[in-house]
């Protein structure tokens, strides 16, 4: 790897800069760094641009085991812009290393530094930057309660009154008028009658009586959120000297109060 080619002061981090990646490029940061093999060693954390050139040198990477980060070339790498997967050629870890500039870092300390007193020179000016915290309100779906239908069987004792009929015989005795010759004799002659009468029978079946129809609808309420963010003010305080209300107003103005 030639260091010489590549001029210290005009290496930085993509992040400390106003560069943005071209809508036709694929943006790698926080990518996985693997093998070809499919070992991941790590994740993407920045680029390394040459600010003269424009151009992506190294990406910087932060590795799985916890030792410091390294510097990969990119020419030394291949995208997998399906898996978003950088992979480097290298065949070990300890290739890898190797191959890192170990002063690098201290190469790009030293451009943003110099870059900076550069930008403050040429301005004369001093900055000083406020942040603040933005809301960002997501929703997410979660259960919170179930319906749960079954069935079971209950026995309910069933009293009905039932009309049956029977048959009853009757033996009448009657007189026999006049004068009637008979004979008397002993005789097997009998008479039988059969006596019928009704029998209950019951019979059971299982009929459909009732069906329950389940479904469930989506409803929209409203919920109020309340929260805290914090915002950063600046605080202006000016010792002696004539003030000035026009620099009081721009300075105002820069602080969003």
């Amino acid at each position: 790897m030639d260091h010489n080619s590549t001029n210290e002061a005009t290496l930085q981090r993509l992040g400390d800069t106003d560069l943005e990646i071209a809508p036709h490029e694929s943006d790698v940061r926080d990518w996985t760094v693997s093998t070809r093999s499919g070992t991941k060693l790590g994740t993407v954390d920045d680029l390394i641009v040459d600010t003269a050139a424009n151009k992506v040198k190294y990406l910087e990477v932060e590795l799985d085991d916890n030792q410091e980060p390294v510097f990969l070339m990119v020419s030394d790498v291949d995208l997998d812009e399906t898996r978003k997967q950088v992979i480097v050629r290298s065949a070990t870890v300890s290739d890898l290393r190797a191959a890192s500039p170990r002063d690098l870092e201290r190469r790009i300390s030293a451009s943003s530094a110099t870059t900076a007193r550069s930008s403050s020179a040429a301005e004369g000016t001093n900055r000083l930057t406020r942040a603040e915290e933005e809301l960002r309100i997501g929703k997410r779906e979660v259960q919170t309660g179930e319906v749960r239908v079954g069935k079971h069987v209950e026995t309910e004792r069933v009293h009905q009154a039932v009309p049956v009929s029977r048959e009853q015989v009757h033996v009448e005795r009657r007189p026999v008028e006049g004068d009637r010759a008979g004979e008397i004799r002993a005789s097997a002659d009998e008479i039988r009658v059969p006596i019928v009468e009704e029998e209950i029978v019951v019979e059971k079946r299982p009929v459909v009586k009732e069906e329950l129809v389940i479904s469930k609808e989506r409803t929209t309420g409203e919920e109020i959120i309340d929260t805290e963010v914090r915002k950063e003010r600046f605080d202006i305080d000016q010792t002696g000297g004539r003030r000035d209300a026009s620099t009081r107003s721009g300075m105002r103005g820069r602080g969003g109060e």
